[in-house]
């Protein structure tokens, strides 16, 4: 496991929560319930295929175009210090900690050791972007439900949405609700501070509601009607902007940028979103919208990739998991 320690003039905050001694990750499965017994419960899920199912998700996160003010490989939209080549830099380097997280969770390790890997992971990240924060957010929602899957795995169990946010809602929400109101040291603890909101690490406690209400079935909205899963993608990104509490739109608009946004994406899906005929046209007339506001919904990009792993992980079944070729990554279909 790498050093949790961020590198020097690196914000301390993170949605992991208050700053703790690293935890120790249980070197050993426990009996009965350890990802080595897995195969003799149930078909195994191994940490390294939930992995690449969770760097699969932050892929075609990235490549959802139109994406009001996103990084995407078409453009960079509002953000001026980032851009594609940034983001797989950042995928690459967070697949090992994704699967440590994975394993972890199949070891039923506590929060505390889960944060410490996600530190270390946000550390590989800012190493591999030159000190760009590109996936913080993606690293706490994709962490607890990639430690969630590992869990799940271990024991034999469906790998569902509800599996997946019952574990983390029962085994981490507490704890995560617990450490809400600390003091803001980052832009958007600011805004959730300044203006009430729940944020990531209250979306996480209550087992992703914005996911199960908005995401997942605007996905399967859209692909239960014959879209592809690039316009799929891009019928669920509103859904959930229509309604998730992005604190990275508040920081950068305030709640007047927060109430924009979630209108025009009213308006959007009102009309049928990406189902509507010229979505596309509107779509984009709202991307450049928010690009020129300095407009960034971060926070619902980090749910789309939590909604699209999570659809992932119910399709995801052995001998499909790579854990046999781990050098061999097969390219997601975008």
């Amino acid at each position: 496991m790498q050093s949790s320690i961020l590198p020097a003039g690196t914000p301390s905050w993170t949605p992991w929560g208050p700053e703790a001694p690293p935890a120790r990750v249980l070197p050993e499965a426990p009996t009965g319930c350890g990802l080595a017994n897995a195969r003799a419960v149930a078909p195994a899920i191994c940490p390294e295929a939930i992995a690449r199912a969770a760097c699969a998700a932050l892929l075609r996160e990235l490549a959802t175009y139109p994406k009001p003010g996103l990084v995407s490989f078409r453009d960079s939209g509002s953000h001026r210090d980032m851009d594609a080549g940034t983001f797989l830099a950042s995928i690459k380097a967070l697949r090992s900690p994704l699967r440590e997280l994975a394993r972890a969770g199949g070891q039923g390790a506590e929060l505390a050791a889960l944060r410490a890997i996600g530190l270390a992971a946000e550390a590989r990240m800012l190493e591999a972007t030159g000190g760009v924060n590109t996936h913080k957010g993606a690293i706490f929602c994709l962490g607890l439900l990639a430690a969630a899957a590992g869990a799940l795995a271990a024991g034999g169990r469906a790998l569902d949405f509800q599996g997946l946010s019952g574990h983390v809602r029962t085994r981490f929400g507490e704890e995560l609700a617990a450490s809400f109101p600390l003091a803001a040291r980052s832009a958007g603890e600011r805004a959730r501070s300044l203006h009430g909101l729940g944020g990531a690490r209250l979306e996480a406690a209550r087992g992703f509601p914005s996911v199960a209400r908005a995401g997942l079935p605007a996905l399967d909205e859209a692909l239960e009607a014959g879209l592809p899963l690039a316009s799929g993608r891009v019928h669920c990104f509103f859904a959930l902007l229509e309604t998730a509490e992005d604190t990275t739109l508040v920081h950068r608009g305030g709640l007047r940028g927060l109430d924009y946004a979630r209108r025009r994406a009213r308006r959007f899906n009102r009309q049928g979103g990406a189902l509507a005929r010229g979505w596309e046209q509107h779509a984009l007339e709202i991307h450049r919208a928010f690009t020129a506001r300095n407009l960034s919904a971060g926070g619902v990009a980090d749910l789309l990739a939590a909604t699209l792993f999570c659809r992932s992980m119910e399709t995801l079944r052995w001998p499909h998991s790579p854990c046999s070729a781990p050098g061999r990554a097969a390219k997601p279909r975008t």
